[in-house]
């Protein structure tokens, strides 16, 4: 794996075909910040059986928020239910 510094300064083939080159924050439109209160709340519904869905409905957040949540508490280990399960729909 190439570090990050030598990563940003590698020039690479394709650099002249690419438009901008500037830096895209992709979670900038998204509030990141959670109390642990929150985080611990999420964590108890999701291992309960509730859907990232019913998550965004109860906490009013969008579902990249509740994702970042869940993603955080799966990176600290506190999730044990199958974090990629998906709820079946009809059309299944």
């Amino acid at each position: 794996m190439i570090p990050i510094e030598e990563h940003r300064m590698k020039r690479w083939k394709n650099d002249k075909k690419l438009p901008g080159g500037g830096l895209v924050y992709v979670t900038s439109k998204y509030d990141d910040a959670f109390s642990t209160g929150l985080l611990h709340e999420i964590n108890i519904l999701y291992e309960n059986g509730w859907e990232i869905e019913d998550l965004m409905e109860r906490f009013k957040r969008p579902y990249m928020e509740i994702l970042y949540a869940l993603a955080y508490l799966a990176d600290e280990g506190k999730i044990t239910r199958a974090f990629a399960y998906r709820r079946k729909t009809n059309d299944e």
